[in-house]
C-alpha cells in the first residue's frame, strides 16, 4: 500500500489543484448564480463524473494511447477548445441579450451536468496531469491500480466539497442580492475567460 508520506503529499497536491481557479469553479459559480443551488450542484456532479471518466480510461490504459498518438491528442485538444469556445460564446450571448428576472420555472439540470462533464472530458490537460502525477505516487506494483483509484477518490472528494461550497456561496449571494445586471455582467466575464482558456488550450503543447 501507499506510504503515509506519499499519501499526504498527494493530498496536498490535489488540494492545491482543486483550489486553483479554473473552468470548473467558474462554470459552477455561473450556473448557481443564474439558476440557483440545484443547477450549480448539477454542474458539480458532471465534473465529478468527468474525473471518474478519466479514472476508467487510466485503468484501461486508454490515456497512454492519447499521449502516444499525437494526432489523437490534437483531435481531443481541438474538440476541447471548440467546446469551451462554444460554451463561453453562449455565456457572452446570454449576458448581452437575456434580461429576464428569476422565475419559478423549473430548471433543466441536464445542461449544467453535461457542461460540467464535457468541460473535463474534453480537456486533455486533465489527462496529462493524471498521467504525470499518479504514477509518482501509485508506483508500478500489483496494487498500483487500487492505489490510483484511492488517489483519484481523494481528489474527487476535495473537488466535491470545494465546488459544492462555491455553488452554495453563489446561490446564496443570488438570493440575498439579486441584480440581473450584475449576474449578466458576471456571466459575460466568465464567458470571456472561457474563450481565453479555449485559446490557451488550442495553443498548448503536450
Amino acid at each position: 500500500m501507499i506510504e503515509p508520506a506519499a499519501l499526504f503529499a498527494w493530498s496536498a497536491l490535489a488540494l492545491i489543484v482543486t483550489l486553483s481557479p479554473g473552468p470548473d469553479t467558474l462554470l459552477v459559480a455561473s450556473h448557481a448564480a443564474r439558476n440557483g443551488l440545484r443547477a450549480g450542484l448539477a454542474a458539480v456532479l458532471g465534473i465529478m463524473t468527468g474525473i471518474f471518466w478519466y479514472a476508467s480510461l487510466i485503468a484501461f490504459g486508454a490515456l497512454s494511447v492519447l499521449v502516444a498518438v499525437p494526432a489523437l491528442f490534437l483531435v481531443v485538444k481541438v474538440a476541447g477548445a471548440l467546446y469551451l469556445t462554444w460554451l463561453g460564446a453562449g455565456m457572452i450571448w446570454r449576458a448581452i441579450n437575456n434580461k429576464r428576472e428569476p422565475t419559478a420555472k423549473p430548471i433543466d439540470l441536464r445542461a449544467p451536468y453535461a457542461q460540467g462533464f464535457f468541460t473535463n472530458a474534453l480537456n486533455p490537460k486533465v489527462a496529462l496531469f493524471y498521467l504525470a502525477a499518479l504514477p509518482q505516487f501509485a508506483g508500478a506494483g500489483a496494487d498500483a491500480p487500487l492505489i490510483g483509484v484511492l488517489l483519484l477518490s481523494i481528489h474527487a472528494a476535495f473537488g466535491l466539497v470545494w465546488l459544492s461550497f462555491v455553488a452554495a456561496a453563489a446561490a446564496r449571494a443570488r438570493t440575498i442580492v439579486w441584480n440581473s445586471a450584475v449576474v449578466r455582467w458576471l456571466e459575460g466575464a466568465i464567458g470571456v475567460i472561457f474563450v481565453g482558456v479555449a485559446g490557451r488550450l488550442a495553443l498548448a503543447q503536450r
